[in-house]
């Protein structure tokens, strides 16, 4: 049987599915927008090289033109894989609590649509404290508590809403959310390969913070980076993490993406 679900990976995941709201009912992000079953994304800007990208007031290409192109970068793609990771620290009164947020799986964009997504929560000790699988396939659903627990499929009536909510958890929704609407305050740091793929390294600053400070509970300092790929814009890689060092800002909090396998993920089949 699945085990319950802790109450600090609870709030993490209400806490992101809130900010994925806000956003797309009028934050200050530029959160992608979440497609109905069979509804295709609008072309988004065409990303650029850095020759002809906009410039930071150092004369070094911003990302500003290249995030907004990345958001739905992905879309292009015929498949990958994707993992998020989410770890956070907090001591209050001296107590120290963690927790720990993986979710991976599945994207098939053609020749039909499929996605797949496992989210995994983890105690201090690093031990799964819950398990959810969730598969896609067309306009079909399912899902299962526990890695070793039956999938069980969502009811017609349901299917719609529930893939509509689990795609804010794709990767290109958590990039358009926390990264998007700050590609002016990230500049470009050369190309290197990154999961394989050439890919441009963008370095940010202290504006990521201003996001994810009131879910990770303290302002501290904050750092980020991303890699999109050189050729087709999609991200690759991006992290962010914060650290507050006194009084009642202390913690860690990081946040990784990782695209791999492009065009060459799945395929994804229907549980047996």
């Amino acid at each position: 049987m699945g085990r319950t679900r802790s109450k600090s990976g609870r709030f993490l995941i209400l806490a992101i599915g809130a900010a994925l709201i806000a956003a797309a009912c009028g934050g200050s992000a530029s959160a992608a927008p979440t497609l109905a079953p069979g509804e295709t994304a609008t072309p988004a800007p065409t990303a650029t090289s850095d020759a002809t990208a906009p410039v930071s007031s150092d004369g070094v290409p911003d990302g500003s033109l290249a995030f907004s192109a990345a958001t739905s970068a992905l879309d292009a793609l015929d498949s990958y894989e994707f993992q998020v990771e989410i770890a956070t620290s907090k001591t209050t009164a001296g107590v120290e609590t963690k927790s720990r947020t993986v979710m991976s799986g599945v994207v098939v964009n053609r020749p039909d649509k499929a996605s797949s997504l496992l989210m995994d929560e983890y105690d201090a000790a690093d031990t799964i404290t819950s398990s959810t699988g969730i598969l896609i396939i067309g306009a079909s659903s399912w899902t299962r508590n526990g890695a070793s627990d039956p999938w069980v499929a969502i009811p017609t009536a349901q299917a719609d809403l529930f893939i509509q909510g689990f795609a804010s958890f794709r990767p290109e929704q958590i990039f358009g959310l926390y990264f998007a609407g700050l590609g002016n305050d990230f500049t470009s740091a050369g190309t290197e390969t990154k999961n394989g793929v050439p890919s441009t390294h963008y370095k940010g600053g202290e504006a990521i913070g201003s996001i994810l400070s009131a879910i990770a509970g303290f302002k501290g300092t904050w750092n980020s980076d991303v890699w999109l790929a050189t050729d087709g814009g999609f991200l690759v890689h991006s992290e962010a993490s914060g650290e507050g060092l006194s009084g009642a800002d202390t913690g860690t909090f990081l946040m990784t993406v990782d695209i791999s396998k492009p065009n060459a993920a799945g395929p994804i089949t229907p549980p047996s």
